[in-house]
């Protein structure tokens, strides 16, 4: 047994950037921070064997802090739009409804509560997007206001940011604003007992062009101008210690700094060019342009601070929504505009033609899993040729799935957004996920565990309408569910495996499109999770038990083998997930997580294995993928530290032909892919995408 890295040298392929509003210049969110660069891939040539796995370690993230500079992933000026004489209504304290939901991160942005727990803001208000590392020390401020901070300093309500879901970790310059969104789980609550907290809700369905909007933000940029006579200015000063870094002149003009809350008792909390730390504003004279491209454009001030900031609409039966998170904006006839680096700003005439602020529609993100635990992979619910794929979110406990457009869809077809399949009962705390065929209309049937001891199943008819959640049934001397996996038998019929929590594994198969027969037992053991797949005529089974160890069996004439205990790779101490899949040609193999790495728990879990199942030593030889995170034009970063991990192939796939591809969930509950392309490059393409775009960049 010996380990092997697969890994490639690295392409820069140059990729220009393609607007998000056809005809219009390249936009640029509030917090700018752009440039045209190349996509990075790698392609699997052959397999080289190494003597060492090649570890990259945690990039340096950049120091926040009140003594220096707060960069907020920046390196210029926004270029967004401000307007001439637009009327303002300060977001004072304690507001009513729906301002009571909107509150200020700690390093500068908007952000609004979408329900009790989460946070929506823009994606760069929460991470680089162009290296795709997390922004630290983040706090939400809800309702804030500086009076606040005077009454108490060291008690201004807040929550800490505890883990984030973005549209995509890396590649706004390649996806555009579209993916500019995130959802952020909050945690640790302090001094926010009696507050309205009372989230604003996600709009259902995009208003018409022409519909006004209201937006409320914690802008750098107190307007319209007090007297209107530049360059007095008599709420602003001329920053060049906190706003340096703005050229051409080394400065910006900004709201008067006010003090930041201390936050642990000791330290305030951070200050920079964005963080004035002053009261919110109303911009609530502004309308809907149009939204192209799932992108909305709209005429409501865009200004350092309006990133991550709720753009609402009052409905017609008077109910408040959030139909975009605001981004940034601009173009060449309003560049002039929001150019504090300027010793004499200036501002835009709010007129239709310069409506180009934008902000990512809530169509993209509002089904979005905020905590995705696993995936399965199958079919469309209304195409067989087309791929989809569906998720636990396990912080709302509902399933939720996207698929692949278009009757005839192609490798490169777009994907909805994520859609709900809902929860099979009030109160169902969801856990693990399979779906299969759910007869010969080959629609998919999706299955899912319930409070660890039931299973729930959802299927699509010839139609691709969904039936309604109905149970499954357990073995009968089985009392809980640990996890589930589907595969096919020779007829192509479905066949669902499980294994009793900590305990043994079964298999129920179908035997006609409305049928199965019962549970029969696969083997003993005390297992935490499975996989099987059907690889060369025969059934295969691989276990992971609750030390962290891999087993397989396999289905014969005469019943299911005995268990073998595979061996590890001497750096793997155990592992936390498994799966069993096909690669290019067609051949079986499987994929494997670390939950330890020498000794060390949780270890580097960002690491990818694989064992073959054919070839002189099936089962036995393992290798691993060196894999990072798809962020084009900047230098290979840290891959996902991996949770679960799914394997399938593409279903747009021709017969004979086999596309395999491999999703995954982090710690943060973000969905990721790597695959085996099929355009050019052709080859295995290792940098973990985020699975939230409508498509998928290639190079």
């Amino acid at each position: 047994m010996f380990s092997r890295k697969i890994s490639s040298g690295w392409c820069l392929l140059a990729k220009s950037f393609s607007p998000v509003l056809s005809g219009r210049p390249q936009t640029i969110h509030d917090n700018e921070r752009d440039a045209a660069s190349p996509t990075e891939q790698t392609s699997l040539a052959a397999a080289q064997p190494v003597t060492r796995t090649r570890i990259f370690g945690n990039l340096p993230a950049v120091v926040l802090g009140s003594a220096i500079l707060l960069l907020f992933l920046v390196v210029g000026e926004a270029s967004a739009t401000l307007y001439c004489n637009r009327p303002y209504t300060q977001l004072k304290r304690n507001p009513p409804r729906p301002y009571n939901a909107v509150g200020f991160l700690n390093n500068g942005c908007t952000a609004f509560l979408i329900d009790s727990k989460h946070i929506a803001a823009a994606a760069h208000c929460f991470e680089d997007t162009g290296t795709g590392q997390w922004q630290t020390g983040l706090r939400f401020y809800p309702n804030f206001h500086p009076s606040r901070v005077r009454q108490d300093e060291m008690h201004v309500p807040r929550a800490n940011v505890k883990r984030i879901v973005v549209g995509s970790r890396a590649g706004e310059n390649v996806l555009g604003a579209g993916m500019d969104w995130g959802i952020a789980r909050l945690g640790g609550w302090q001094d926010a007992a009696g507050l309205d907290l009372t989230p604003v809700a996600l709009a259902n369905a995009m208003p018409s062009p022409g519909a006004p909007l209201a937006n409320p933000a914690y802008t750098r940029h107190h307007f319209p101008y007090n007297d209107n006579a530049p360059p007095k200015w008599d709420n602003m000063v001329w920053d060049t210690t906190n706003c340096g870094w703005v050229q051409p002149n080394n400065g910006a003009w900004a709201v008067r700094m006010r003090p930041a809350p201390i936050y642990d008792g000791v330290n305030r909390d951070m200050v920079g060019c964005n963080s004035r730390w002053s009261a919110g504003y109303i911009h609530a004279d502004c309308s809907l342009g149009k939204i192209v491209d799932d992108v909305v454009v709209h005429n409501c001030d865009t200004i350092g601070g309006s990133s991550g900031s709720p753009i609402m609409r009052l409905d017609a039966q008077g109910n408040w929504g959030v139909i975009a998170v605001g981004h940034g904006g601009g173009s060449s006839a309003t560049a002039s505009s929001n150019n504090f680096a300027l010793l004499t700003p200036l501002c835009s005439p709010d007129i239709p033609s310069n409506s180009d602020n934008i902000g990512a529609s809530v169509e993209r993100f509002r089904d979005a899993p905020r905590y995705a635990s696993n995936v399965a992979v199958h079919r469309s619910p209304v195409s067989t040729s087309a791929t989809a794929v569906f998720a636990v979110d396990s912080d709302s406990d509902t399933v939720v799935y996207r698929n692949r457009l278009g009757s005839t869809p192609t490798y490169t077809s777009d994907f909805t957004y994520w859609r709900s399949l809902g929860t099979p009962f009030q109160g169902a705390k969801l856990g693990r996920i399979a779906a299969c065929a759910a007869g010969a209309n080959g629609r998919p049937q999706v299955f899912v565990t319930v409070n660890k001891n039931m299973i729930y199943t959802r299927s699509a008819d010839g139609l691709g309408q969904w039936s309604g959640w109905s149970s499954f049934g357990l073995p009968a001397k089985a009392d809980s569910v640990g996890d589930l996996d589907a595969a096919t038998d020779a007829n192509g019929r479905c066949l669902l495996f499980m294994v009793a929590r900590g305990g043994k594994a079964y298999v129920r198969a179908k035997t006609s499109d409305t049928t199965w027969e019962g549970w029969k037992k696969v083997t003993g053991g005390t297992y935490k999770a499975l996989t099987a797949i059907n690889y060369a005529g025969t059934i295969w089974v691989a276990l992971l038990d609750t030390t962290g160890e891999i087993w397989r069996v396999s289905k014969g004439v005469a019943g299911w083998t005995s268990r073998i205990k595979l061996p590890r790779p001497a750096q793997i101490s155990a592992w936390r997930d498994i799966d069993l899949t096909w690669d290019e040609l067609a051949r079986g193999f499987m994929l494997a997580i670390p939950a330890s790495w020498n000794g060390v728990v949780p270890g580097p879990t960002n690491s990818l294995w694989f064992t073959p199942l054919y070839g002189s030593q099936p089962w036995n030889e393992w290798r691993t993928f060196e894999t990072h995170l798809w962020a084009p034009g900047v230098a290979p970063q840290n891959p996902p530290k991996l949770q679960s991990i799914t394997a399938s192939r593409w279903m747009e796939d021709p017969p004979g032909t086999t596309s395999p591809v491999i999703f995954g969930t982090d710690d943060n509950g973000n969905v990721y892919m790597v695959e085996y392309a099929r355009v050019a490059p052709v080859g295995w393409n290792l940098n973990w995408k985020s699975f939230y775009h409508k498509n998928i960049p290639y190079p």
